[in-house]
């Protein structure tokens, strides 16, 4: 059996390994990232929304929990989620920061934290969205945001030169989208770190406190070969990460796969009386604050996406969606506690299972956030508001919303309801019966095997994670292998982007066919 050698190995390229074998690589460290899924470059990408979740998407999009009432969507490929998110840029959230270091002693230094996420802005592209993307729904929504008395705040992204072709979810053609693909693995690459994708990890190799290789599966050609390193780390995202150790026999249920918590939403829609073409412009411009309770975020989804999550059965389903141009939606999000749980399969061959139940008290935020995101819609015009209810529900009129409250008791009685951003599932702790990685990154009873990715968290962070997961990795690179980050990405910033994208520093933006942007 072929033999591939490596100092660090990574198994993943979402969020937080490229983050890490940038900074290892910049070090001088021999590097290998592994990754399940394919590298699918933008001019390997379409917008036709259907074939592209088929390639992106784990489980082609229709992962779900066992009760089969909620989806989880997470990416497979080269960039793993961030390739796939609407660029959402949020920084760790202060009071999730204190819970950690208050309930389970997790103390991250918040001068580190707040240069990690500097250095990440700066690779990423941070900015505020340019209003001349934002789409035609937005200023309504805006309006209505501000007749029922709060502020729309403008979404944060990791673009460049956005051209506002409303696909984000099914990657980005144009290369706009600075996701982990774009960005930290070809830096990585830069300085001699190696990619193979299409390779699945199957099995880790340990004996006693030392892991002694990977028992990794080529996707394409079907061969089976090892892979060993002197340090190996995870970073493969909060339900494959404890999937593969659980897999692996390495500690058990009683402690890996527990404490998963998710930041779960659902979508409300509306329809307004006059066409608003809300599909042309960027999907999310700007959403409502009300932490902790929920976050509410401007969503409108390519036609496929929009109809597999509005609600509505068979005829007036089909209707409706004939309705497209005059429509909008807007998607409440509730931090959840950390009670679900990733399971070990029964069968050999199949990935592993989720449980997870949302508590009353969830579903109540669910339900006022729903609530709110209805009134918005009425104050800007709207005529119908569908709420995600599978007992359809008409909202016409305020006095409507009083019929909200007993569809909103269990999970099953929703529509769309489901999770891009499970987190847990591997906690960091201080005590290896209540967690499985130690503040130092390190899984309990290791020399040589670490977790650093959103299954580390203790809590659900209640805002879109993929900054927040890069910065921990920048933070946690000192930990695994005492490397200090430099002060600033000298060759991560924009100007490597346009290099990549094959322009010139002054030189106009222009679309992948060469027609500059209108």
């Amino acid at each position: 059996m072929k033999t591939i050698r490596a100092e660090y190995v990574i198994v993943g390229t979402g969020a937080a390994g490229p983050v890490l074998a940038y900074h290892l690589a910049r070090a001088g460290k021999d590097v290998l990232m592994l990754e399940r899924g394919p590298h699918l470059t933008p001019e390997k990408l379409s917008q036709r929304e259907t074939e592209m979740v088929g390639r992106l998407f784990k489980d082609g999009g229709a992962q779900m929990n066992t009760a089969c009432d909620m989806f989880l969507l997470q990416g497979n490929g080269v960039g793993g989620s961030t390739a796939l998110t609407n660029g959402v840029c949020f920084h760790f959230p202060d009071a999730v920061l204190d819970r950690w270091a208050t309930e389970f002693k997790v103390d991250l230094d918040r001068d580190r934290i707040a240069a990690a996420q500097r250095r990440v802005d700066s690779v990423l592209n941070v900015h505020e969205l340019e209003r001349d993307v934002f789409n035609p729904a937005t200023p309504l929504l805006e309006n209505g945001i501000r007749a029922i008395g709060r502020e729309p705040l403008h979404f944060r992204k990791n673009f460049l030169d956005c051209v506002g072709c409303g696909y984000c979810t099914v990657g980005c053609k144009y290369g706009r989208k600075m996701h982990s693909g774009m960005t930290w693995v070809p830096m990585a690459m830069q300085h001699g770190a190696r990619l193979m994708a299409m390779t699945e990890v199957n099995k880790i190799d340990a004996g006693g406190a030392t892991v002694r290789g990977l028992k990794c599966r080529d996707l394409d050609s079907g061969e089976k070969f090892r892979v060993e390193a002197d340090r190996y780390i995870l970073s493969c995202g909060a339900i494959n990460t404890p999937g593969v150790l659980l897999r692996s026999g390495i500690k058990g249920e009683d402690t890996v796969g527990k404490w998963v918590s998710f930041n779960v939403g659902s979508i409300c829609f509306a329809e307004f009386p006059e066409p608003i073409d809300a599909f042309d412009g960027d999907q999310m411009c700007v959403w409502v604050n009300a932490l902790p309770d929920y976050v509410l975020e401007q969503l409108h989804n390519p036609p496929a996406s929009f109809a597999l999550t509005m609600p509505l059965w068979h005829r007036e389903h089909y209707d409706q969606l004939d309705r497209y141009r005059y429509m909008t939606s807007i998607g409440a999000l509730v931090a959840t506690d950390p009670r679900g749980q990733i399971h070990h399969p029964p069968i050999p061959g199949w990935h592993e299972e989720i449980t997870f139940k949302a508590s009353a008290g969830e579903l109540d935020r669910m339900r006022r956030g729903i609530e709110e995101s209805a009134r918005i819609f009425l104050a800007a015009g709207a005529t119908k508001v569908f709420p995600p209810c599978a007992e359809t529900l008409l909202i016409r009129s305020e006095d409507d919303l009083k019929h909200l409250p007993s569809r909103f008791r269990m999970q099953k009685q929703l529509t769309g309801f489901g999770s891009s951003h499970p987190h847990g599932g591997c906690r960091m702790g201080v005590d290896a019966k209540t967690s499985v990685v130690d503040p130092e990154f390190r899984v309990w009873g290791f020399d040589n095997l670490h977790v650093c990715d959103a299954s580390v968290f203790p809590t659900s962070l209640a805002v879109n994670p993929q900054v927040p997961i890069m910065a921990l990795a920048d933070y946690a690179v000192h930990a695994i292998a005492g490397i200090e980050p430099p002060a600033t990405v000298e060759d991560g910033p924009v100007a490597e982007a346009r290099r990549r994208l094959g322009l010139a520093p002054d030189e106009p933006v222009l679309l992948s066919s060469g027609v500059p942007p209108t």
